[in-house]
């Protein structure tokens, strides 16, 4: 590698966030214009029916090109749940921090070894993506504040927290409503092969088990093997009054909230089930689909808990006095924050840039009907599925778009070597899961980033100085799931509930 080359990397990783953003739009514009010039394209290929539609890079430096631009980047801004989901996290964070109750709570994390802190943060980072994105939005400048309180780096607390939720994608205590809209797209790329063929929920339930415990674990230890010592501790001095008594009755009113969401939830009790879609018979989808009243609304509950629960811990404690102390107290963790917001902005017109000129998706097919054409089979044909899953994730960071592209190849092809499509489903997930941690575009690694700038008294946070920290964890967490996958199909263990992975 030539000098000019290395100094070429070392101006990139120093490069701003913002400035990083705004060169890989132009990258991604000229890749449109090459490509586009030369014709590149791909054949899309549908689920169940395997009918097949061209699809062609389009130009970013044309005519369409720039109407696109124009038109639209407001409109991809303004439409962001992201952006949305951050404002109410950050006046959620901002009261449970202010009235001193997220100070109380941590008092008792003080009494136990850092490692352990670590191994818990991950562990509800895994099991949160229940919540689906929304995890992100919430936990990540809860995880940050609750750092910096605990004595501990809030940039390690940030980042372990991205790993935990990010690599909790690919597997999970209990379905989400991910999981069941993959399994939709599952099914229908294995009637070709099965017209019989229907995936259940727990069908990975074995794997994704047993995936939580070691992920946990191996994560714990590699971020504080790799990452703990090398971001140091924190100082901090917080003066907020705590009160065992205001403790006790936020306790109480919290856990009333709890009772009275999960009982809204079951159905056919008396006056329950009022938070739930009645037009489905699949209990995750009655939850969290788009019918559903939680399922739309479960961010305001939360934030809604945490607000009120807050304000009562503040009053009783006295660290809330008046309506004053109340504003302050929701706007506290807006500070340092107008960065965030600005890198938003960019990465909205980024990924509407990409999204539309379709450089993923053609790319994507490319690799796919590649790999369709090999004649592997078994442990090869998995590594290369999963390798493949990992590349076309750093274009096509979004699960449901990226399995709507590669799943009616990749399914019948791993059905045809005698692999289940629960299996291929489970590869995926994994395989998502890591490829997530590898892409500079995904929209909540760049989330993650701005609250790390927020933390940063050096101002020196960038996209590329922050992979580069977590790649050594990465790159193993990237071997540890590849070995699950690779162990249980050479065991040969049931997948889940009456499931295999051999057909």
């Amino acid at each position: 590698m030539s000098k000019k080359t290395e100094r070429m990397k070392r101006n990139l990783k120093k490069q701003g966030p913002i400035t990083t953003i705004i060169i890989l739009c132009l990258i991604i514009a000229l890749f449109s214009l090459i490509l586009n010039l030369f014709k590149i394209s791909g054949n899309i290929t549908e689920a169940g029916t395997l009918e097949t539609s061209l699809i062609t890079v389009n130009n970013i430096f044309s005519k369409d090109g720039v109407k696109y631009l124009l038109n639209n980047s407001i409109i991809n801004f303004s439409l962001m749940n992201c952006l949305i989901y951050v404002i109410m996290s950050l006046i959620a964070v901002s009261m449970l921090e202010s009235s001193g109750l997220l100070n109380y709570i941590l008092s008792f994390f003080k009494k136990i070894k850092p490692k352990y802190v670590t191994l818990i943060f991950i562990f509800i980072g895994i099991v949160s993506t229940l919540l689906g994105d929304f995890s992100y939005a919430l936990l990540l400048p809860l995880a940050g504040v609750s750092y910096k309180i605990l004595g501990r780096n809030p940039s390690l607390g940030i980042i372990t927290m991205f790993v935990g939720i990010t690599i909790g994608y690919g597997t999970g205590i209990v379905p989400n409503y991910q999981d069941y809209l993959l399994g939709q797209i599952t099914t229908k790329s294995a009637t070709s092969i099965d017209a019989n063929y229907n995936y259940y929920l727990f069908s990975n339930y074995f794997i994704s088990l047993s995936s939580v415990l070691i992920l946990t674990i191996s994560s714990t230890i590699l971020i504080e093997k790799t990452l703990s010592k090398k971001l140091g501790r924190y100082d901090y001095c917080d003066n907020s009054k705590l009160s065992k008594k205001a403790f006790v009755v936020t306790s109480m009113v919290f856990f009333l909230f709890l009772f009275l969401i999960i009982y809204s939830l079951i159905p056919k009790m008396p006056f329950s089930g009022m938070l739930l879609n009645d037009n489905s018979n699949i209990y995750v989808v009655r939850v969290f689909g788009t019918s559903s009243a939680f399922g739309n609304g479960y961010p305001l509950v939360i934030v809604g808990i945490f607000i009120i629960c807050s304000y009562i811990y503040g009053r009783i404690s006295g660290n809330i006095r008046n309506s004053n102390d109340t504003t302050y107290c929701l706007t506290r963790s807006f500070e340092n924050t107008g960065y965030i917001f600005v890198l938003l902005f960019f990465a909205s017109i980024m990924t509407g840039l990409l999204e539309w000129s379709n450089i993923g998706r053609v790319i994507a097919t490319n690799i796919v009907d590649f790999i369709g054409s090999l004649n592997f089979s078994g442990v090869s044909l998995i590594f290369v599925i999963f390798l493949a899953i990992i590349i076309i994730s750093i274009l096509i960071p979004t699960a449901l778009v990226k399995w709507s592209v590669i799943a009616p190849v990749f399914v019948p092809v791993l059905m045809r070597a005698n692999i289940t499509p629960s299996f291929a489903q489970t590869i995926f997930a994994s395989a998502d899961a890591v490829g997530k941690l590898f892409s500079p575009i995904y929209i909540y690694l760049i989330i993650a980033i701005g609250f790390l700038y927020k933390h940063d008294k050096n101002m020196n946070t960038s996209i590329f100085s922050t992979m580069k920290k977590m790649m050594p964890t990465i790159l193993l967490l990237s071997l540890i799931y590849l070995i699950i996958i690779l162990g249980w199909y050479l065991i040969g263990l049931p997948l889940g509930i009456n499931s295999n992975i051999t057909m």
